[in-house]
């Protein structure tokens, strides 16, 4: 009786800890969950391969602002692109590859989102300097 006992409080602590495991208040969807923000990666779709998508995913991530209205040297998506579609396409797939690669904790630099130190993104070193 003790065993059976036992067995049952097993399993319904179990079924607790289960429950709390997959409770959802962890759960991080878009550019920022587990396929982009660190972490394992497994079945993460491939980015594309382009200047754009680089850019976005670069905004996506939290590296780069999407527009600055105050700031026009400031590194933002318009700024990258047009870095990115200006190099030589060898440099330009370089960094396309390595953003696409990159994790967000990787793509983020001091001063991200708003004024950041794209020195500091080690993707962009590969196109030579600004």
């Amino acid at each position: 009786m003790k065993g059976c006992i036992a067995g049952l409080m097993l399993a319904a602590l179990s079924s607790i800890w289960v429950a709390a495991c997959g409770a959802g208040d962890d759960v991080v969807d878009g550019t920022r969950a587990n396929c982009a923000y660190g972490g394992v990666l497994t079945d993460c779709p491939d980015a594309e391969r382009t200047a754009e998508a680089a850019c976005w995913r670069l905004v996506d991530c939290g590296a780069i602002a999407i527009h600055h209205e105050t700031n026009e040297g400031a590194f933002d998506w318009d700024t990258c692109v047009n870095d990115l579609e200006t190099l030589t396409d060898d440099r330009q797939r370089l960094i396309v590859a390595c953003i696409a690669a990159a994790t967000c904790d990787e793509l983020r630099v001091p001063g991200s989102p708003d004024d950041p130190r794209e020195d500091l993104i080690h993707c962009l070193r590969f196109g030579g300097e600004r």
